[in-house]
């Protein structure tokens, strides 16, 4: 039961603002945390009880601080570095979560891609690339459009879409300039509609899958900008998202976690971008939280902690619809001033304060922001969040 969580320790990886919401509701339920990362001025920073230098992506190093300290669990959220070091200590502490063999494999996009066509899941075509000389088989195998990725990389790093084959050569050079391994992947690029969904696996059964719309801009390749539900699909296309979803975290070995999943939709189905078994980024979870009636990241905290999530997610309400956008800048400069009224309906989380450093949107490591509201409809919540946004004022200098 969540109440039982007063005085285990929990092992946070990283203090970032990704991991906040959560480490919040950790403290609310009396848990003690010992938090790793490299130092410096971060977010969840105050809520630590204890921090022990540590690098994230080091599971050697990350299994130390959790034996020596004699943790009862290991989490991360809204981020894939530091996952597979979760797995180790689950591995080895025999903790509940994630395995390292199914981080590693949702962490490598070469691997990731291999289990899910061997499991029959809707996914693009690809091949694997170690040197230059292979892109002219990559034309006549893949064709145009094509996206060229980097296997071990997050967000947007790594990826670039190709139309033809002028652009082909500097966006390979462009993509192993970036990663640390010595090949990459190139797929076939499915132009079809974007979304996402979030699912929770409990003792290997999928509790849900909740479809999510993403909306995006176009820079080097779609950034996501915001994501709302409820995502309106058919019928049809809700089933297979819940099939090729559902088969995909079992093609993966995902268990006793959330998981984050991309998805495309074209011609009447329903493809696997990638998924990862952890919490979705910018603002899913309380997405999540809202559209359930429930906190959503007391399930994963009782869960990583050895207890059950079923009585919490027992208690979801009627579905709520729920929205949330970047607030970002069409220019950079130094922060002036940032003025945001107190009575607005909405959540409101700004990153900067006078004196921060503010840079153009290029992607969501570049939000200086993020607003969340909630309503009986999409429109309702449309109207609110143009509402709050024009209240928020930001001054450059």
């Amino acid at each position: 039961m969540i109440d039982n969580l007063r005085g285990k320790r929990l092992l946070l990886q990283g203090a970032s603002r990704g991991n906040l919401g959560f480490v919040k509701t950790a403290k609310q339920h009396g848990v003690n945390i010992i938090m790793t990362g490299l130092g410096g001025d971060f977010p969840c920073n105050p809520y630590a009880d204890k921090f022990c230098k540590a690098d994230i992506s080091d599971p050697d190093a990350v299994l130390k601080v959790a034996q020596e300290e004699k943790v009862d669990g290991a989490i991360i959220c809204c981020s894939d570095t530091g996952l597979q070091a979760v797995g180790r200590c689950n591995d080895v502490m025999g903790l509940a979560g994630i395995t390292e063999k199914a981080a590693t494999d949702c962490a490598n996009k070469l691997l990731m891609k291999e289990k899910l066509l061997a499991a029959g899941v809707q996914t693009a075509k690809f091949l694997k690339v170690t040197s230059e000389a292979e892109l002219e088989k990559v034309v006549l195998e893949i064709g145009f459009p094509m996206i060229v990725k980097a296997t071990d990389l997050q967000g947007s790093r790594g990826i670039n879409i190709v139309r033809e084959k002028s652009n082909l050569l500097h966006a390979y050079q462009d993509t192993m300039s970036l990663t640390k391994k010595d090949y990459c992947i190139i797929e076939q690029f499915i132009e079809g509609k974007e979304f996402g969904a979030q699912a929770f696996v409990y003792k290997g059964e999928v509790l849900f899958v909740l479809p999510h719309g993403d909306e995006t801009i176009m820079c080097k390749t779609a950034v996501p900008i915001g994501h709302y539900m409820p995502y309106e699909i058919s019928d049809e296309l809700y089933d297979d998202t819940i099939k090729q979803v559902t088969n995909s975290i079992k093609a993966l070995g995902i268990n006793d976690c959330a998981v984050n999943v991309d998805l495309i939709e074209k011609e009447g189905k329903v493809y696997i971008i990638e998924l990862t078994g952890r919490v979705g980024a910018n603002c899913l979870p309380e997405l999540t939280s809202n559209y359930f009636g429930i906190n959503y990241y007391e399930m994963i905290l009782a869960t990583c902690l050895g207890e059950s999530p079923l009585p919490i997610w027992e208690k979801r309400k009627d579905p709520c619809a729920t929205l949330a956008r970047m607030v970002k800048s069409e220019k950079s400069g130094i922060c002036e001033d940032v003025v945001v009224p107190d009575n607005l309906d909405a959540q409101i989380h700004m990153f900067i304060h006078n004196g921060s450093e503010v840079r153009a949107f290029t992607n969501s490591n570049d939000a200086i922001g993020e607003v969340i509201v909630k309503g009986t409809t999409m429109v309702e919540c449309e109207t609110k969040m143009a509402e709050v946004l024009k209240e928020i004022i930001i001054k450059l200098k």
